[in-house]
């Protein structure tokens, strides 16, 4: 429908880019009555929005700075960001909760210093956020166990937002929607239209799923495309300095033992000098760290097994010694730019540290910068600059989001509805809670579209995977909320790809075949859907990749003979052709070889030592590396060669030659 209003319609405000800010100034836009077009050139929040600590942040670190350089600037920043924090929380209560954060402590005189800052950052929040509390060391090694008791003194535990960052742009954007704005995505700009006095006055976009181009005309255009946002200022003006410079953050997600179910975990300086911070969310951990390299090369978003790498060393020299930090335990990694505005001191533009409004040259509106704490300030700021540049006529001077709009299922929705949901559709309770939780209200709409289980209990909700409480009528819903690709539905609409990369790759072919029956795929269509979306959870999700396979050329000491016995007997195994074999299958495997007693302890060490890449389970290279460890009966000869590796990785040497090299050619390591 909305197609359609593109081509016949002359709107006030068009903005470019589906993210948080974009999607924002939407809601602010249509909401003031406003005739808003909203245009996303892949799927809303596909972009950094997506792809956040999770955190509704009130700016702690701001106000270290600012109250170390008197900065008057950053304390606005601050009480800003806990105000939008509380904002945020009327808007869409379903999806934003407090979560508390413990503060490691390590020597006695950082005590008084962060009490002082939590104290200022506490009082300088609304009324009803909680207080802060300080604990023994050991207290908080109760609250999280993996501490280093040696480098604690106490810690405190204080309160920040968290939310799920892509279902809170996708129902921004609903919001938007239901207001009267004409939203879409998977709709790419080409270029820019410009009026006979060559000032911008609308935008060709181009259907990225039918190839169709559609001319969309508008008194003003926004340009809200984040770290992307220089390439079409490109296009309004091709002498257009650059506005917007990046900071690149990646993410590992790790199983739920890695940090307390309730409780996080954030170190601004750990001993080693890194920030590091430890998250739970839907069930799993996010570790991250606030060291962001600037002014990165273009390049997609692609994390590297570097990336990895860096975080799994930032946590093992975090938590305590004898806690095994394995590869195996990174269920899925993602990473993002941050866009900055450069300082500048051009004329026509409003000019805070942490964001930039500017009207170009020819007078296409550009914003630059913000957080997930500050994208409704930001949009209203962005809206009203557009009304007093274009000369709009709104229904409402004034913003209305901060207080008296609620988001899509925000309505009616309260902590304790997923009981109706068991009660009166007869769901399990994970989730009945995980439907309340995500859809607010709607998810009694998902309810009743739910197909019976065909089980006694629970009566409906087929679930996609025994370990996530998503069921197949989310996949219909999706669909209605605009999920035009399969990678759109587990990344964004069910979040699968997020928390659990080799899960999601299971599921894909039954999220593709219900979303055919929707979108009428053809059994072609379902093919390059699915080939497409395991290339974006290969290279965007932390799949495991060529490059992260290769880095782990460890000796094999076997000869070739041995080598192509196991190999042999690894694919025997590996009836499905999956690549990989379980552990018990290797302990079965020992018994051949006469091992009366498997060694458990043996085989505990010499996981930990070639780090496999995945729990319960082996690749073919990391089984030779097991088989050898026990046919030579030590593991002497592993640490030797993660040694040997590690100085390896400073050379750029020649590679160990491959499994497939070694069966070829003859010869042992």
């Amino acid at each position: 429908m909305c197609l359609e209003a593109f081509k016949r319609t002359h709107y006030d405000i068009l903005i470019i880019g589906g993210g948080a800010v974009g999607s924002g100034c939407a809601l602010d836009a249509a909401t003031r009555g406003l005739k808003t077009a909203l245009v996303e050139a892949n799927d809303f929040g596909s972009g950094t929005s997506s792809k956040s600590s999770k955190l509704l942040h009130g700016g702690l670190r701001d106000l270290e700075q600012a109250i170390s350089r008197l900065d008057v600037a950053a304390f606005r920043r601050v009480r800003c960001s806990l105000q939008e924090r509380s904002h945020i929380g009327k808007l869409a209560p379903h999806l934003s909760q407090p979560v508390p954060i413990l503060l490691p402590v390590h020597h006695w005189w950082q005590a008084p210093l962060y009490y002082m800052k939590l104290k200022i950052y506490h009082l300088m929040a609304p009324k009803a956020t909680r207080s802060f509390q300080y604990l023994s060391a050991d207290d908080a090694l109760e609250v999280f166990p993996m501490l280093r008791r040696q480098e604690l003194f106490g810690a405190f535990v204080f309160y920040e937002g968290q939310h799920d960052d892509a279902r809170m742009c996708l129902s921004v954007a609903l919001t938007a929607a239901r207001y009267g704005a004409d939203i879409c995505n998977h709709m790419k700009v080409s270029r820019l239209i410009k009026n006979k006095d060559g000032n911008v006055a609308g935008a060709e976009a181009v259907d990225q799923l039918t190839g169709k181009k559609y001319s969309i005309r508008a008194k003003v255009v926004v340009n809200a495309t984040g770290h992307m946002s220089d390439s079409l200022r490109q296009m309004e003006d091709s002498e257009a300095k650059p506005l917007c410079t990046r900071s690149w953050s990646s993410i590992i997600v790790m199983p739920r033992f890695y940090c307390p179910e309730e409780v996080g975990v954030f170190d601004p300086h750990t001993p080693t000098g890194r920030s590091i911070f430890f998250l739970p969310w839907q069930g799993h951990t996010l570790v991250g760290s606030s060291d962001e390299p600037l002014n990165l090369p273009e390049q997609d978003t692609q994390p590297t097994e570097t990336d990895v790498q860096s975080l799994l060393d930032c946590v093992k020299h975090f938590v305590t010694p004898n806690f095994d930090v394995r590869r195996c335990d990174v269920l899925a990694v993602w990473g993002g730019y941050k866009p900055l505005p450069v300082q500048s001191d051009t004329l026509h533009h409003t000019r805070f540290k942490n964001h930039v409004i500017q009207l170009g040259p020819r007078n296409m509106l550009s914003i630059v910068g913000g957080t997930w704490s500050s994208f409704r300030v930001l949009a209203e700021k962005t809206v009203n600059a557009a009304i007093r540049y274009g000369d709009l006529s709104p229904l409402r001077k004034e913003s209305v989001t901060a207080e008296s709009c609620k988001l899509d299922g925000a309505s009616g929705w309260s902590p304790k509805m997923f009981i109706r949901l068991v009660q009166d559709f007869g769901m399990e309770r994970d989730v009945a809670e995980h439907l309340s939780n995500t859809y607010g209200s709607n998810a009694f709409k998902v309810a009743v579209s739910a197909d019976s289980s065909g089980k006694a209990w629970p009566i409906v909700g087929k679930r996609l995977h025994s370990e996530f409480p998503y069921i197949e009528a989310e996949v219909k819903q999706g669909v209605r909320d605009f999920a035009c690709t399969l990678e759109d539905m587990v990344a964004r609409r069910l979040r699968v790809a997020f928390l659990n990369v080799q899960v999601a790759e299971e599921i894909l072919p039954q999220v593709a075949n219900i979303m055919a029956k929707e979108l009428n795929w053809s059994r072609d269509q379902i093919k390059k859907q699915i080939r497409q979306t395991r290339t974006f959870l290969n290279s965007q999700m932390g799949q495991l990749t060529k490059e992260s396979a290769s880095q782990m050329n460890i000796p094999i000491k076997m000869s070739v003979r041995q080598v192509r016995k196991f190999a042999g007997q690894f694919r025997q195994m590996d009836e499905n052709n999956t690549g990989y074999v379980s552990i018990a299958d290797c302990c079965r495997a020992m018994k051949t070889m006469g091992v009366k007693e498997v060694p458990v302890d043996l085989m505990h060490d010499v996981l930990r030592d070639i780090d496999v890449h995945a729990q319960g389970k082996v690749n073919l290279y990391e089984f030779l590396l097991l088989m050898s460890a026990i046919v030579q009966g030590n593991t002497e000869y592993l640490r030797y060669a993660r040694l040997y590796l590690d100085h390896k990785k400073q050379m750029q040497g020649s590679n160990f030659p491959t499994v497939m090299q070694m069966e070829r050619a003859g010869g042992g390591l």
